[in-house]
């Protein structure tokens, strides 16, 4: 397989906005999901007694004991789980995770179940291993669910794995735990392993509220899990993964012949934000939530359109019918790109052509700066 074709979109079009931002060429980079808020005290005063203490040794492959621990006590406390510390798998990045379940599972032919649209690897995760990705499309009408129903009608022999994103990106679906249950019941009729990928589990706005795959089926089902966005903590480089013993040893194997596990510095900071996850993480909840109040309020004025805000994410997952445009998604990013130096997402990267997506977790003065350039690029 060529390398292009595994190239993740976002983060191509992140590197891109950088390597400008790089030669001083101003750049609005909406591509990437960087929660941009301060490294909390606790993280960094946690770092800093570690690395005065203590020298900076290879951890075990799956991860600190500590961290593990702490891993399985948060996500038992705050979403009914019950899992120990053979359960779960301490990974660089959620990524990572999934990358490594799909590696395990996967036999050449297999096929993975997506509900579209999709976080741009899945599908490319899963042709690196030889599976087939099954695109299961989902509607905005029905706020870009999975049902029991559209999952049935795209069941085959070689069925082997469901990929849910809930919290979702790109859209801020979010399930209810009704919703979870029967979809999670109709994997189990179809012998279905399910991947639950979760990294945005904190990030959910107004009355909604999160649930997880974890106390639903805990044997048939991977609970990814990071650091990255719920803590604001992407360039630490720290997932999880929760599931059944035997499958999180197969990880464990497999990290220690691929990556040897994540930095052992980023997983001291791991440990502080954990522990300080009651302040750390409504604090960049509602800092995102802010932004998303104020993206969406002023793209609304400024283009005389009305949007449905997303449950949850830190996304903003756009129609281009907004602008009554001719071009498809990757000719609309390109050329906001070269006339407004804006970094965006074309909707075909996530498998739903004729959207764009923006991440509204830029400062507030980057959101307004860069609404009003994308404005002025619309009508000039």
């Amino acid at each position: 397989m060529r390398a292009d074709t595994l190239t993740s979109a976002t983060v191509a079009i992140n590197s891109m906005a950088q390597l400008k931002q790089q030669r001083g060429e101003k750049i609005y980079n909406f591509a990437a999901g960087d929660p941009i808020v301060p490294s909390n005290p606790h993280v960094i005063e946690a770092v800093a007694e570690h690395l005065a203490a203590e020298q900076v040794l290879y951890s075990p492959v799956a991860g600190l004991p500590a961290l593990r621990k702490e891993a399985c006590q948060w996500i038992n406390t705050l979403y009914g789980c019950s899992y120990q510390e053979e359960n779960a798998i301490v990974t660089p990045g959620g990524k990572f995770a999934i990358f490594a379940a799909l590696q395990i599972l996967l036999k050449e032919g297999d096929e993975v179940l997506i509900p579209s649209p999709y976080w741009v690897s899945y599908p490319q995760m899963t042709r690196l291993f030889k599976g087939n990705p099954v695109v299961m499309p989902t509607h905005a009408q029905n706020q870009w669910k999975l049902t029991p129903e559209i999952l049935k009608t795209h069941l085959g022999p070689r069925s082997k794995i469901l990929i849910l994103n809930n919290a979702g990106n790109p859209t801020g679906t979010l399930y209810t735990e009704q919703e979870l249950a029967a979809l999670l019941k109709a994997a189990e009729e179809a012998d279905l392993f399910v991947i639950s990928d979760e990294v945005y589990s904190g990030i959910v706005y107004d009355e909604h509220r999160f649930f997880s795959c974890g106390p639903l089926a805990k044997e048939r089902v991977l609970v990814v899990q990071s650091c990255s966005k719920n803590f604001a903590m992407t360039g630490w480089r720290v997932g999880f993964a929760f599931g059944p013993e035997n499958l999180i040893r197969h990880m464990i194997a497999l990290q220690g012949q691929s990556t040897t596990g994540p930095s052992t510095v980023s997983q001291w900071a791991a440990l502080a934000a954990l522990k300080n996850h009651t302040e750390i993480t409504p604090f960049v909840r509602n800092a995102m939530q802010k932004r998303r109040d104020l993206f969406y309020k002023l793209f609304q004025e400024l283009f005389q359109c009305r949007l449905e805000m997303p449950a949850s994410s830190i996304y903003a997952f756009i129609p281009l019918s907004v602008f009554r445009t001719s071009l498809n998604s990757d000719e609309f990013c390109a050329a906001l790109m070269d006339k407004a130096s804006l970094a965006s997402v074309p909707g075909s990267a996530f498998g739903a052509e004729g959207y764009f997506r923006m991440a509204f977790s830029e400062t507030e003065i980057a959101i307004r700066e860069g609404l009003i350039a994308l404005k002025k690029a619309l009508t000039t």
